[in-house]
């Protein structure tokens, strides 16, 4: 690729050879040649800048260039933003095979849309659609009925349950799960409501679906169960980490970042552009409204309001946590004090009793 494109992608500023051939997008202690572009937007990776680094330079704008530079790209916005849109240029996804391997078992009865792609040993189910250039890999199972839009990417070991519907321009990362059977079990009681009886749980089978939006990633080890008798959906846009785990009739909304190792209990609300942060809990049943953020490993067990940001077990309003969690490292010197004051005030009876 031309540098002129990475530019013009960043609206940066080339000082230099803007017809050169970029090849690789490296760290700066990784640049190996002339056609690497080194990022160092960032203090650390300036730091890794050296007389030897070869290649092109991609830095902020205003950066003083060190003296050896030759070509270098100046770029005036967020570091992260350029990432995002330099990593988009040279991603090429996975190795993927052209057509259907031999080994792969399609029902005769699935529809397999122009330019699908099916790795070795992958199965699709009876009455199944894939859309146009759709890359199912090795060992995927798809079951029957399952409907996946165009411009898809399914992963190694991925399993899709019967009924699933997946829109357009969907990864699905390995090993995730979609659609398997919602954990929804009665416990056994006795007659008065107690526990301690005999028998086993009672399932409540879940008879609906799994929806999936638009330009949804699901990532690997993720979990999204059927609901009871509607669907489990997700959101357009919605970003889902490794290690999910997202319940029976859980509604998740447009463009929510879940982090890796949620937990998202049955039939909870999510709104659109939530934020929950690792390993954060979400109790069943409750509504975390738009532009709410759940803080990490906190636990939310009551309904969240728009914008609300919340942190703690349970979780709390940021301010409030703050304010505990600050106390909290006080506690130390509050028993000390508390221990010199019994101190004083034993000595103190004790000089009353003498008198």
């Amino acid at each position: 690729m031309k540098l002129s494109e990475i530019a013009a992608a960043l609206s940066a500023e080339v000082v230099g050879d803007a017809g050169r051939d970029i090849e690789r997008v490296v760290h700066p202690a990784d640049a190996e040649g002339p056609a690497d572009l080194a990022v160092a937007l960032t203090k650390e990776a300036f730091a890794a800048v050296s007389e030897a680094t070869p290649g092109v330079l991609l830095l902020p704008t205003g950066t003083a260039a060190p003296p050896q530079a030759g070509t270098v790209l100046f770029y005036g916005g967020d570091a992260r933003l350029a990432m995002a849109i330099v990593t988009a240029l040279f991603h090429r996804g996975p190795a993927r095979e052209e057509g259907i391997h031999p080994s792969a078992a399609i029902a005769a009865d699935a529809a397999i849309g122009a330019d699908v792609s099916v790795g070795p040993h992958a199965a699709i189910g009876a009455r199944s659609a894939l859309g146009k250039r759709t890359a199912v890999l090795a060992n995927v199972s798809i079951g029957a009925d399952v409907a996946i839009g165009e411009d898809c990417t399914i992963h190694p070991g991925v399993v899709i349950g019967d009924g699933v519907v997946i829109g357009d321009r969907v990864t699905i990362f390995g090993n995730a799960v979609i659609g398997a059977d919602g954990f929804g079990f009665i416990p056994v009681r006795k007659p008065d409501g107690s526990p301690g009886a005999e028998g086993m749980p009672m399932r409540i089978h879940a008879l609906g679906g799994v929806v999936i939006g638009d330009d949804v990633e699901i990532g690997a080890g993720t979990t999204i169960d059927r609901a009871t008798l509607r669907q489990t959906r997700i959101g357009n846009g919605t970003k889902i980490d490794n290690q999910v785990q997202i319940g029976h009739n859980v509604v998740v909304g447009e463009s929510c970042l879940i982090c890796g190792v949620v937990g998202i209990a049955g039939s909870a609300t999510i709104g659109d552009r939530v934020v929950l942060a690792g390993g954060a809990g979400v109790s069943d049943g409750i509504t975390i409204a738009s532009d709410a953020v759940v803080g990490g490993m906190s636990a939310a067990t009551h309904d969240l309001k728009p914008g609300e940001v919340v942190f703690g077990i349970p979780a709390m309003p940021r301010a409030i946590w703050k304010e505990r969690y600050a106390n909290t490292a006080r506690l130390k010197q509050l028993y000390d004090t508390v221990a010199e004051l019994a101190e004083r005030v034993a000595a103190l009876e004790k000089d009353d009793e003498g008198d």
